[in-house]
């Protein structure tokens, strides 16, 4: 299954945003901006400045703007399954949950299958521009 799931090519993410839920004490919590670096419809890759462990489990909620109105995911769970400490920030490979994403049933399956969809499209077309561009 761990190879089925890179197989999927991730996009890159213009025009998304995500942020990453973080504990403030027992019953406080915050959410802190990550940059979404690619998105699929298993995993994305996010930068951040905040330090997690491979394995911890994760609450991410993603925004896709779009000229007809935005696509939101306001929260599903992920695991940190990379880490890559760089200068100033980490870079995370996460999965997210697997009952979710596996479930075409689920409105949040439906909605992460649209920004991936949505994402294609547009990477096809900066291809298709820069193909043009290159002649």
């Amino acid at each position: 299954m761990k190879n089925d799931l890179r197989a999927r090519k991730r996009m890159p993410t213009a025009n998304l945003s995500s942020s990453v839920r973080v504990s403030k004490g027992l019953l406080k919590s915050i959410w802190e901006d990550a940059r979404p670096k690619d998105f699929s419809l298993f995993g994305m890759c996010l930068k951040t400045n905040r330090p997690f462990n491979t394995g911890d489990k994760i609450t991410v909620s993603l925004t896709l703007e779009m000229d007809m109105g935005g696509i939101t995911i306001d929260q599903i769970t992920a695991k940190i399954i990379r880490v890559n400490k760089l200068v100033g920030f980490y870079e995370y490979g996460i999965e997210f949950d697997k009952k979710i994403v596996t479930n075409p049933d689920n409105p949040l399956t439906l909605n992460m299958m649209r920004i991936e969809n949505f994402l294609t499209k547009q990477e096809a077309l900066s291809a298709k521009i820069a193909q043009k561009a290159a002649l």
